[in-house]
């Protein structure tokens, strides 16, 4: 029989003297769960907290520890090293926080994300992965999780975070930016890892590698899927900042509006631009794992 989770007298005393709600300890509620569903048939949260990070205080500590503990360690591992009980079962690494690099910032390569950045990593989930979207947890429970995982790497106490990229006003998809976009696509060398088409398939990718060592292989655009999310915003800001810990790297010399030329081919190759929102999607089974691990096998 599962142990039933509680939180610790001490730590709930903590958390009633700065009146924030405990995290939930069992299941999810039935909205929540719909929503997790659709994330699971393509969509992506907005992710944008609703409010204030708050202060940073002994019991708001407590609650991220918590939420950590609650959530987090089946992949991410006690010490945040991305060696949890399960991590063994995923076909994509779970992150090591301990050594300070993330693949979605808005910040430049080489750079941490802000802590906005890790709440909407935390809220929309990453498609193609085992990591589901948790913005049915509170806000104050996401921050007080985001200050914990932060505190796993000296990085943030030693550096902090980078200013952000500024994203430009994204044009409109037509036809005539979809084919400055293919025409981007080879003049960048985007095929060679990519493959021609943006199937994945490129001479390159067999070979791809993350820091850590294991292999990674680029989504097929076809599949709809994308590990940020799928808008031009998102698209943008990946090729903007690359992917740290990853092969694929930034394209902040590569001028803005050729940038949007690119999301919008790559949008059209995945049958994106003029779709209907909402859109669902073939099942993808890394993100059916992360629903089992995190939410069914609890």
């Amino acid at each position: 029989m599962r142990r039933p989770l509680a939180i610790p007298i001490l730590l709930s005393a903590a958390l009633c003297a700065c009146q924030r709600p405990p995290p939930a300890t069992r299941g999810i509620p039935p909205a929540a769960a719909d929503g997790v569903r659709r994330w699971l048939a393509g969509a992506t949260p907005d992710g944008t907290p609703a409010t204030p990070r708050p202060p940073v205080d002994r019991g708001f500590l407590a609650l991220g520890a918590e939420v950590y503990r609650l959530r987090c360690i089946p992949c991410h591992g006690v010490n945040g090293n991305g060696k949890g009980i399960h991590a063994a079962r995923l076909s994509v690494p779970s992150r090591d926080f301990t050594r300070g690099v993330y693949e979605f910032r808005s910040t430049p390569t080489g750079t941490l994300p802000t802590d906005l950045d890790l709440f909407r990593t935390v809220s929309r989930g990453v498609h193609g992965t085992a990591m589901i979207p948790w913005n049915w947890l509170g806000d104050a429970e996401r921050w007080a999780v985001v200050e914990h995982v932060k505190s796993f790497s000296p990085r943030f106490r030693e550096e902090g975070a980078g200013d952000p990229v500024l994203v430009p006003p994204a044009p409109d998809e037509t036809p005539a930016l979809v084919a400055l976009g293919a025409t981007a696509w080879v003049r960048n060398g985007c095929g060679k890892c990519h493959g021609e088409t943006g199937e994945g398939d490129g001479p390159s990718a067999a070979t791809l590698r993350r820091d850590g060592g294991s292999p990674v292989r680029p989504l097929p655009f076809s599949a709809g899927r994308f590990l940020r999310g799928n808008s031009m915003e998102d698209l943008w800001i990946t090729l903007a900042t690359g992917l740290d810990g990853t092969p694929m790297p930034s394209y902040a010399a590569v001028p803005p509006e050729e940038l949007w030329a690119l999301s919008a081919w790559v949008r059209d190759r995945a049958g994106l631009a003029g779709a209907p929102p909402g859109r669902a999607l073939p099942p993808d089974a890394d993100e059916q794992l992360g629903w089992r691990i995190d939410i069914e096998e609890r």
